[in-house]
C-alpha cells in the first residue's frame, strides 16, 4: 500500500482552499447564507473564545477524545438537517478539518458530549479519516490554537455516502446552507 506524506505547507494550502469553499473562513458562500442568517451556538463546557477543557483533547494530552457538548438556537424555521464541521485554521500542522458530520435531524438543538447522531453521515477529515479528531497539539506546546465548531442549517439532507471525500462533502454542504452558527474555543498542549 502506498502512503502519501504531505508537507505542512501543502496541507495548509489545501485546507485553506477547502475551508474557503464551505465558508469556514467567515465569508458566506451562498446567497442564502448572509450574515443575518447566523444563529447562536453555545457549549456548557466552554464559552465562545474560551479554553476548551483538557478532557476534550486527545489522549496524549490527558483527554478522552470526545466531542464537546454543543447547543444551538435561532436556526431558520425551514431547516431540514444540520451539518457540523470542526476545523482549526491555525493547528500545529496547518489548516485542518477535524470532523465533518451531516444529516443531523433538522429538529435537533443540541448534541451531548461524545454524541454521534443516528442516521447522520460522516465525511472524511483532512487526514482522510472518518470520525472526530480531537484537538491534539504536542504536549508542552503552550501556543493556544483556535478550534471552530460550525453548525450549518441545511435546506435538505446532503446526498453523500458515509466516508465521502472532504472536498465533495464541503461543497455539498455549501450548496444547501441556509444559515450557520459557530463557537470557537482555544486549546494548547500545556
Amino acid at each position: 500500500m502506498m502512503r502519501r506524506h504531505w508537507r505542512p505547507a501543502a496541507v495548509a494550502a489545501v485546507g485553506i482552499t477547502l475551508l474557503t469553499s464551505c465558508g469556514l473562513n467567515g465569508q458566506a458562500t451562498t446567497q442564502s447564507a448572509e450574515l443575518s442568517d447566523w444563529f447562536t451556538v453555545t457549549s456548557p463546557a466552554f464559552r465562545d473564545g474560551g479554553e476548551i477543557p483538557a478532557r476534550f483533547g486527545c489522549s496524549g494530552n490527558g483527554g478522552r477524545g470526545k466531542t464537546p457538548p454543543l447547543r444551538w438556537s435561532g436556526a431558520p424555521a425551514n431547516t431540514k438537517a444540520f451539518a457540523i464541521v470542526t476545523d482549526s485554521a491555525d493547528a500545529p500542522d496547518g489548516a485542518a478539518v477535524l470532523w465533518l458530520i451531516a444529516n443531523i435531524d433538522g429538529t435537533t438543538t443540541e448534541l451531548v458530549e461524545g454524541a454521534r447522531p443516528d442516521k447522520a453521515v460522516e465525511g472524511r477529515n483532512t487526514s482522510g479519516k472518518i470520525g472526530y479528531t480531537p484537538p491534539c497539539p504536542k504536549r508542552g506546546d503552550r501556543q493556544r490554537y483556535r478550534y471552530r465548531y460550525t453548525i450549518y442549517a441545511l435546506s435538505e439532507k446532503v446526498q453523500m455516502p458515509q466516508g465521502a471525500a472532504l472536498k465533495d462533502s464541503l461543497n455539498d454542504i455549501a450548496k444547501l446552507t441556509i444559515g450557520r452558527g459557530r463557537i470557537t474555543g482555544n486549546f494548547s498542549g500545556a
